[in-house]
């Protein structure tokens, strides 16, 4: 938002009070959200009975891990944290298993319904949605991670980073630091085992585009960096 300076000039002002993903969950929705995983927990240990009636909360669910991998909501990366950082592939995999579980439901598919909550069951979902209920931190089991951050200002400035600890308060602390006018967005986040020496690596791989060799920025675009990343992170797993 812009407004006049006392001469006349142009100033911009600064509203975000987050970078985009952060964003806090309202406590209304997120006891909507734990509601609706409630009933997809029930759904997945009794049956197709358990969501009729409440098919939104299947949609209401499977609305979270599609947060989590197209990564275009205010809140997306929140919601990542509360489910346990899901991985990309199994967090589509969820959306889209989720979805065909509501649409057997619907159309009285129970046979499509039971495998389709077999699936789920497999993949672990019953563990993350009980870990999402009760707010339980998934364990690290000593393993941390690689960081991307940037702003919706600047996307191609990145600060590339790890942390041993929750990603999302790490950025936080970024954010509340000195000096800091626009908040730090999370755009992606890899879960790696000795995440110092896979973010030195990482930087040394990304070189070409680093800004100053003694600070972990590099201007690129997104895309390319989480490629890499994505590349190095699985082979280091």
């Amino acid at each position: 938002m812009e407004s006049r300076g006392r001469a006349g000039r142009q100033v911009t002002r600064i509203e975000q009070k987050w970078g985009f993903g952060l964003a806090p969950v309202k406590p209304d929705v997120q006891r909507a959200r734990v509601e609706a995983a409630r009933t997809v927990l029930a759904t997945l240990a009794q049956g197709h009975v358990e969501a009729l009636g409440r098919l939104d909360d299947l949609s209401t669910v499977k609305g979270l891990f599609t947060r989590t991998y197209k990564k275009d909501q205010w809140d997306w990366f929140t919601v990542s944290a509360q489910l346990g950082y899901p991985p990309l592939k199994e967090a589509r995999q969820a959306s889209g298993t989720l979805q065909h579980l509501r649409l057997c439901i619907r159309d009285a598919n129970w046979q499509g319904a039971a495998e389709a909550a077999a699936t789920l069951t497999a993949a672990g979902l019953p563990r993350r949605l009980g870990d999402f209920i009760t707010g339980t931190p998934a364990p690290l089991d000593g393993r941390g991670f690689v960081y991307v951050l940037s702003t919706r200002e600047a996307p191609e400035m990145l600060k590339i980073g790890y942390t041993d600890r929750d990603p999302l308060t790490r950025a936080k602390e970024i954010n509340s630091a000195t000096g800091v006018i626009i908040p730090w967005g999370v755009r992606g986040a890899w879960t790696v085992a000795h995440a110092q020496r896979v973010e030195a690596e990482v930087h040394a791989l990304l070189a070409d585009y680093r800004v100053r060799r003694d600070r972990e920025f590099f201007h690129m675009p997104f895309a390319e960096a989480a490629r890499i990343i994505d590349g190095y992170a699985t082979a280091a797993r």
